[in-house]
């Protein structure tokens, strides 16, 4: 009987473990924070926050997760983007369930409703971020005010044109692709029309799509020695920031060259 408790307590210290850990990754935390939260986790809720007895692997497609003497949990992760309210939400709810404010149970159920929400940012803010992200840049690289509905304008179709290739296809790298070519080109057609300079409106439409976070993740997690996933982040990073660059050789390859 003790036995039976014991397990199903492990289950559920694991359950929790893994589900906090793959809002985490899924919401684009480093590896050495997820392996962190996890690990706290699993050793407040045996009592021991020095124990041993808790171990957990995660690569940016994966989590794993055992107990001594328990069966190892793992979960797989298909899907990843940026949402760094959730992350900050999670290590709030690791914090409190560490202080001893909330039970496992309360915060199992917590994130159960965090992993149900959808993105924090209504679709209209980002895109006004997104507009005044390329503009600013446009600006800050010496632009002109003129250029400036141009380079806005590519920025939030290049933005809007990867979410709807994105959400339609699931296809990395084409999305990026699609969306700096088309927004490539809206920025091209405005600045003939009444424009100046071509080229920092070509700046402003691949701006929103940079994938500044990721790359910054995987030198977290190589520096912190978590090699495997440094480099994968590293690469996807480096083909993302080519299927952008291709995007926007074919506007000047079609219109300009």
């Amino acid at each position: 009987m003790e036995n039976d408790t014991a397990k199903n307590n492990h289950e559920l210290i694991l359950d929790t473990s893994i589900l906090a850990g793959k809002i985490m990754l899924q919401s684009g935390a480093e590896i050495s924070r997820v392996e962190d939260t996890m690990e706290r986790i699993i050793r407040n809720a045996l009592n021991k926050p020095d124990s041993t007895e808790a171990y957990t692997y995660v690569t940016v497609n994966g989590i794993f997760a055992k107990i001594t003497g328990s069966e190892t949990s793992f979960a797989r992760i298909d899907q990843r983007d940026f949402d760094l309210n959730k992350v900050t939400k999670v290590n709030q709810l690791s914090r409190s369930f560490a202080e001893g404010d909330i039970e496992l149970t309360e915060m199992q159920h917590a994130l159960q409703v965090l992993e149900g929400e959808s993105a924090s940012i209504p679709r209209w803010l980002k895109l006004l971020c997104t507009a005044g992200l390329s503009g600013s840049i446009m600006l800050i690289f010496g632009g002109d005010y003129i250029d400036l509905p141009a380079t806005m304008a590519a920025g939030v179709i290049a933005y809007m044109t990867y979410l709807f290739i994105w959400n339609t296809l699931n296809v990395p790298f084409l999305s990026e692709y699609a969306g700096t070519l088309i927004g490539g080109t809206i920025g091209y057609l405005l600045t003939v029309s009444f424009g100046e300079n071509i080229d920092l409106v070509m700046v402003g439409a691949v701006v929103p799509l940079v994938p500044g976070i990721l790359i910054t993740n995987s030198i977290r997690d190589i520096m912190a020695r978590h090699y495997l996933s440094g480099l994968i982040r590293f690469i996807e990073g480096i083909f993302t920031a080519g299927a952008l660059g291709a995007g926007i050789a074919t506007v000047y390859y079609l219109f300009i060259i």
